[in-house]
């Protein structure tokens, strides 16, 4: 773990430390926990790439399996 120095408001920093107190657990803690949701949150903001819209690139043929897909893709 890495230990980073930040600047906050004063007032950010007194709401965190009433909630740290109501809770039981230090700042610090608080602060990796919003750290780590909001990474969380970019990482599923940016999506997947089972979410992409399919491209145009001209009618279906026909239906692939699931098996001939990951055959294709793990060119087995």
């Amino acid at each position: 773990m890495r230990a980073i120095s930040i600047h906050v408001p004063d007032r950010a920093y007194q709401e965190l430390k009433s909630i740290a107190a109501r809770s039981g657990r230090p700042v610090a803690e608080l602060i990796r926990e919003a750290m780590m949701d909001y990474l969380a949150h970019e990482r599923v903001s940016h999506g997947s790439v089972l979410e992409l819209p399919p491209h145009k690139s001209g009618r279906l043929l026909r239906r692939w399996t699931r098996s001939e897909i990951l055959d294709e893709t793990l060119s087995r």
